[in-house]
Order: C-alpha cells, then structure tokens, then sequence
C-alpha cells in the first residue's frame, strides 16, 4: 500500500495535491479520467483554505442564480412585452414597450450563443440548457402569434429579426444538447464544497505536471479543463484530445 492510501485510511485525509504530483509516477502520455480517479481516490488536499465555506462567495453565487434566472426569462419578458405592446393605444408606449422586448430578445440570443459556447467546450447535455432553450422557443412562438393575430402594425423593425434570431439558436441549443450524451461524472463528488476542494487539487497537480515537462497545455487547454466538472476528464481520453 502506498503512502497516499495509507494516509487517507490512518486520518481520513489526503495529501497534499502540490506534494503528491511532485513525485506521483505518473505514465505519459497522461490519462487524465485515472489521474482524475487518483486525485479523488487519494483525497489530495489543495492548498489552505479552498473548499472551507465562504459567506461571500455563497452570496455572490446566489446573487449569479438570480441574474442568470432573469437571463433565461428574458424571452418570456419579450413576449409579455410584445402582448402589452398590442394592449395599449398610445404610440409612444407601444414604441418604449417593444424597445423593451427588443432588449430582451437581445439579452435572449446572448445567454442562448453561451449555452451552445459551453456545449462546444463540454459536449455534455445540459438539462438548464435543454429548457432554456424549449422556452425560448415557446416565446418567440408566443411573440409571432400574438404579432399576427394583432390588426395594427407594431413599431420596431428589428423586432421581428431578433426575435428569429433568438428562435433559431433556441433550437440549436436544444437539438444540439438532446444529441449529446448526459454529463455522467466518473465518481466524481457530489457537493459543491467538495466540487470546488477537487476541482483546486486538479489544478495544482496539472501545475506541477506542467512544471515537470510530462504535459504541455496552452492557455485554451487550460480553461477547457477547469470548464469540466470534477469526474469528467475521462472525456478527454475518449476524445483522444484536450
């Protein structure tokens, strides 16, 4: 037995992430899903401090949830805007409301670029995104028949664009998510503090890797690997490719 396991067994905690990398015999070229096993495995520690909960982070992360659940209603507000535009007789309110639902298609495409972003980089289905996407397009269906049933004529001549814009992409995203396999995390931890202890051990020990000439990342190797949820380097084995 190891003195990593033995380690876990006797304190119930890991080693150092930093410490262990340094002299881990560790086979090129790397199999990141069993490096990932090993980090998990070993309970490797990261430096002082992460994992521990933060109040602040806590707040910042709930205040993130709601801007993002404002984002992914931002189509809905778009429609609502494009009803009450139809409800009113005044040409300036019409205008100031469709300006509104402007904005929101806008925000809409945005969020939706995003998602089909994050697809890209994980090529895991997203179930947040699979339903942002069904209710961008129930929106813009909602936005277009309320358009048509209306006897006037709204102001704003880029409405109608965005508002397609927005349909097509809500649509890529959902086909693109619902053909891609679900995001199956290889005993990767469930909590968010253990999420963010692991996800700071990888980081350290691929430094070291990095350091020690077994691996050569660039910057967009990087950041695609910290994009991925503690568990799912394995993907990047089956892809033959970081």
């Amino acid at each position: 037995m190891n003195d990593g396991r033995l380690q876990v067994l006797l304190s119930g905690k890991g080693p150092s992430a930093r410490e262990w990398a340094k002299t881990a015999d560790i086979r090129t070229p790397v199999k990141w899903g069993d490096l990932e096993r090993e980090i998990i495995s070993l309970k490797l520690v990261p430096e002082e401090g992460v994992g521990r909960p933060n109040l602040l982070l806590g707040m910042v992360m709930i205040l993130t949830s709601l801007v993002l659940s404002m984002f992914f209603l931002s189509p809905v507000l778009g429609a609502a805007f494009v009803a009450w535009a139809t409800m009113v007789d005044s040409r300036g309110t019409q205008e100031s409301l469709v300006t509104l639902a402007i904005f929101m298609f806008v925000v809409s495409i945005v969020v939706t670029v995003t998602s089909i972003r994050t697809w890209w980089s994980t090529r895991s289905r997203s179930t947040v995104s699979i339903m942002g996407g069904i209710v961008v397009i129930v929106s813009v269906v909602a936005t277009f028949a309320v358009g048509l049933s209306y006897d006037g004529e709204l102001p704003g001549s880029w409405l109608e664009v965005l508002a397609l814009a927005a349909g097509f992409l809500g649509i890529a995203a959902v086909v693109l998510n619902l053909a891609s396999d679900r995001d199956r995390s290889s005993g990767g931890p469930k909590s968010g503090r253990e999420q963010r202890r692991y996800d700071a051990a990888r980081e350290e020990v691929v430094d070291v890797l990095v350091e020690r000439g077994l691996v050569v990342l660039t910057p967009d190797q990087r950041r695609r690997m910290q994009r991925m949820r503690v568990g799912t380097w394995h993907k990047f084995d089956a892809q033959g490719r970081v």
